[in-house]
């Protein structure tokens, strides 16, 4: 089985910390970063040179050695990039919120059901209320 390659949307400030930790993974293999600041894609470039970088979205979708993105970009832009990614046939991975609309959410489940794609949110951390008899920490 082959690594899931991945294109990176929006390098800024948490995009370069999903950079690294998917340059990281065994599974995966980072192909492609996307970003509007051509200062952010050179210093993706300077960190990984492999790695091919874009202004273009349009052109990430379009190439089919991605298989998966993950938008680390504004929550406006989430739903329509997140839609076009699923409609491109990507798995489609959002920093959280997922959208900004209950409404647009059900759609991105919908489409990725009809599509056979995952979709995922991404959230830094997982918390949970402790019960009493667990004791503190």
């Amino acid at each position: 089985m082959r690594n899931l390659r991945v294109a990176i949307i929006g390098c800024g400030y948490w995009g370069q910390n999903l950079l690294r930790n998917f340059c990281e993974l065994e599974e995966a293999e980072v192909v492609r970063v996307c970003d509007f600041d051509s200062r952010a894609l050179a210093r993706a470039k300077r960190r990984y040179p492999t790695i091919e970088v874009t202004q273009n979205y349009a052109e990430v979708l379009a190439d089919p050695k991605v298989d998966a993105v993950v938008l680390a970009t504004p929550v406006s832009t989430h739903y329509p990039f997140a839609k076009q990614a699923l409609q491109a046939d990507k798995h489609v991975l959002v920093e959280k919120p997922l959208a900004q609309t209950t409404t647009q959410v059900l759609d991105l489940i919908d489409l990725a059901d009809r599509r056979g794609k995952t979709l995922m949110v991404d959230h830094t951390f997982l918390l949970r209320r402790r019960s009493p008899d667990e004791g503190p920490c």
